[in-house]
Formats: structure tokens, C-alpha cells, sequence
């Protein structure tokens, strides 16, 4: 029986850390605020909306695993879901960088969709709160994507439980 073993070098390592959760924090404490001015509406109703947020990282799963499963492909959903800027979803394996960057922008761009779709049928209220939630819940993947671009074309790509990283095989 043969068997092939990799063995990976680690080129980068893309991690969301608790700075990154205050900024996105912060970002929807300012949408919330940039909302109560444009719909002169007083913030602390506006609160109750917050209630939508669950929604993004649902389309966010939903998405990824149609994705993966319309490729035939085999994803992984961790315990961490809620903590995960990924809400838990990836790969068991390390996958190719192509792969990666074609799931991480199907899936910004597929919960940006729904977010819109959504957007008409709910009140303006929170209509906004998933269109804003949606943009800055989607930060981590978009960024991570954009480091994806300064890696070479050989890399792999592992999801790990905060981040991902970017890694090429030695043979």
C-alpha cells in the first residue's frame, strides 16, 4: 500500500483577533448611529433591530454549504460557530488557494444577495441593520481573501478555529 504524506510550510497566518471583533463592534455602533440620523429615528429604538444580526451568519453557513455541495466538495462545520469570524464553516483539508478564493467571494457575494433580497421585504429598520450587519460581518473573509492575493499560486489554504492559513507543500 502506498501512501503520500505532505508536509506543509507555513507562509502566513491570518488570525481575527479580539481587535478586530471591537472594530466591527464599533462599525455597527456608528451604522447604528448613521441610521438614527438618516431615519431620525432615536438610536435606542433602533437597538431592537440588532436582533437581525443572527440572520448573516445563518445565510453565511447556508450559503457555504450549498456552495460546497453543488461542487461536490467536503465541508466541515465546527463548534465554534458563534465565535468564528467564519461562523465555523470550511474545510476538513487544506484546499487550494483558487478554491478558497472562489468559495470565500461566492459566499460574501451570495449573503450580500440575500441580505438585498431580504432587504425589501423587511421595515427599512431593519432592512438596514442586515445590509449594514452584512457588510461588516463579512470583513474577516474579506480581508483574509485580500491577503490571499500576496500568496503565491502553489498555496494551500487551511481553516483554522479563528483565522486561516495560507501554506505551500514542500515537494
Amino acid at each position: 500500500m502506498h501512501q503520500t504524506i505532505y508536509s506543509y510550510k507555513l507562509l502566513y497566518r491570518f488570525r481575527w483577533r479580539s481587535v478586530g471583533y471591537l472594530f466591527q463592534l464599533l462599525l455597527i455602533g456608528l451604522s447604528l448611529i448613521g441610521m438614527s440620523y438618516y431615519l431620525r429615528i432615536p438610536v435606542i429604538q433602533l437597538i431592537v433591530t440588532l436582533a437581525i444580526l443572527p440572520a448573516i451568519a445563518i445565510s453565511h453557513l447556508v450559503v457555504f454549504r450549498i456552495y460546497a455541495k453543488l461542487r461536490l466538495l467536503k465541508p466541515q462545520t465546527t463548534a465554534n460557530m458563534l465565535v468564528s469570524p467564519w461562523w465555523g464553516t470550511g474545510y476538513r483539508l487544506p484546499v487550494p488557494i483558487r478554491l478558497y478564493r472562489v468559495t470565500e467571494g461566492s459566499v460574501m457575494a451570495g449573503s450580500l444577495f440575500l441580505a438585498l433580497a431580504a432587504y425589501v421585504w423587511l421595515p427599512i429598520e431593519y432592512g438596514l441593520t442586515l445590509l449594514c450587519g452584512s457588510i461588516i460581518l463579512t470583513l474577516p473573509r474579506l480581508l483574509a481573501l485580500f491577503v490571499s492575493f500576496r500568496q503565491p499560486k502553489q498555496a494551500s489554504v487551511k481553516y483554522e478555529e479563528r483565522g486561516v492559513a495560507f501554506m505551500r507543500t514542500d515537494g
